[in-house]
């Protein structure tokens, strides 16, 4: 289905907006408005420029480095973050979330940090919220123009205190490679090393390389965090109707991996994706878009769509059936050039019994789950959860838990 307005068109059902992530026709149109941390950054670009970045990029999100930073470096992330909440006896998810998801991403984007490091991480902790925010405009309900100053202020303060330090060092590693003085097998496998090899080839300014190290420190805390709140209540909820599952949850990763993609399912990370027809389409079931039209791609709507989901698409359901071919999160990932190259370490890999333990990947999202559930953890009764007030979007802005 879609409803259409003189200049817009809202797709709605799995089969057309599955095929729009797909058409090279529809450029990508959401991030405007939050162009202050978003412009020219992979997600932004359209064609020759992005297939160029994203083919440097996806060298990094190979699943054998997966795997190596889900076995390697997740754990140890999770339990320097979790251990003095399970001492306190309490916590809040939001900042349980962001904390494990901000120092993962930090090291994948290639941020010098250290997550023992209270201060150091309260301080990048707050600055990735506000980047957050900024790219995330077009759904704020404050004075745009006042978020953008204070995104702007941000990305200042992490360019001395975080970027300009982990950008030196770099550069200096890669003198050393280049003077014979270093294997280059010592370099760090992050974004911001694969672009300083990479500037003169691609033609990257200083600039857009730094936007482009603030756009993945955002995207991977932002919606891993959110991914993880999301996970967690539903699986208390769930718990509070069928309570040998949250006991199940609380034992079994394999378990807790299912209620994550039926969780990603029913709330991604961002509602809708936008685009703008280059030139006319015609869609394969006859839904016309015409040239410069903004196409609203529904993924909410497309993840429940009853045609594929069953008639209980609405509903939260961690043993449903899923149709071949149909991933358990929906479209939650996107879908075509512009899907999440992060998807496999966010979301783990699609449940196969037949897979050998040593092929799996659980995600991020499941393990942080697994641990907060393994450590005891539950609603706290006399706090409950509330959601964002600034944003159109379904966020908790804060989720107390005891132990």
């Amino acid at each position: 289905m879609q409803r259409e307005t003189s200049n817009r068109v809202h797709l709605t059902s799995w089969l057309q907006v599955r095929e729009a992530f797909r058409s090279k026709e529809l450029r990508q149109a959401g991030y405007s408005e939050g162009a202050v941390v978003m412009a020219d950054t992979l997600l932004d670009l359209h064609g020759k420029a992005h297939r160029e970045r994203r083919r440097l990029e996806n060298r990094l999100f190979r699943r054998e480095i997966f795997s190596y930073w889900e076995h390697e470096i997740l754990g140890r992330t999770i339990d320097v973050t979790l251990s003095p909440f399970i001492q306190k006896g309490k916590a809040d998810l939001a900042v349980i979330g962001y904390r494990c998801a901000m120092n993962l991403t930090a090291t994948i984007a290639g941020i010098d940090q250290d997550p023992a490091e209270a201060e150091q991480t309260e301080t990048l902790y707050a600055i990735v919220k506000k980047f957050s925010e900024g790219a995330t405009l077009l759904h704020s309900t404050r004075d745009k123009d006042e978020v953008r100053q204070e995104v702007k202020k941000a990305m200042n303060q992490f360019a001395i205190s975080f970027y300009t330090p982990s950008r030196d060092r770099r550069e200096q590693l890669i003198h050393d490679v280049n003077e014979g003085d270093r294997d280059k097998n010592d370099l760090p496998k992050d974004v911001l090393t694969t672009l300083l090899i990479n500037r003169e080839k691609l033609n990257l300014s200083d600039e857009i390389i730094f936007r482009e190290i603030c756009f993945y420190l955002q995207a991977g805390a932002h919606s891993t965090a959110n991914a993880f709140i999301h996970t967690v209540d539903n699986i208390f909820s769930w718990g509070d109707q069928y309570p040998l599952d949250l006991d199940l949850a609380r034992k079994d990763l394999s378990f807790v991996q299912r209620c994550m993609h039926e969780s990603l399912r029913l709330h991604p990370a961002s509602p809708v994706a936008l685009r703008r027809a280059m030139e006319d389409i015609e869609l394969s079931d006859g839904t016309l878009l015409a040239e410069g039209v903004e196409v609203t791609l529904d993924l909410i709507e497309a993840n429940r769509d009853s045609k594929v989901f069953g008639e209980t698409s609405e509903m939260y359901d961690p043993y449903r059936e899923i149709q071949e071919g149909i991933p358990r999160w929906g479209m939650s990932f996107g879908a075509g050039t512009h899907a999440c190259v992060g998807a496999e370490l966010d979301g783990g890999l699609e449940i196969n019994p037949d897979r050998p333990a040593s092929e799996t990947l659980f995600g991020t999202v499941a393990i942080m789950t697994h641990a907060l559930l393994s450590a005891g953890a539950r609603r706290d009764p006399d706090n409950p959860p509330r959601h964002d007030p600034s944003s159109e979007r379904k966020h908790f802005s804060n989720y107390p838990v005891v132990f």
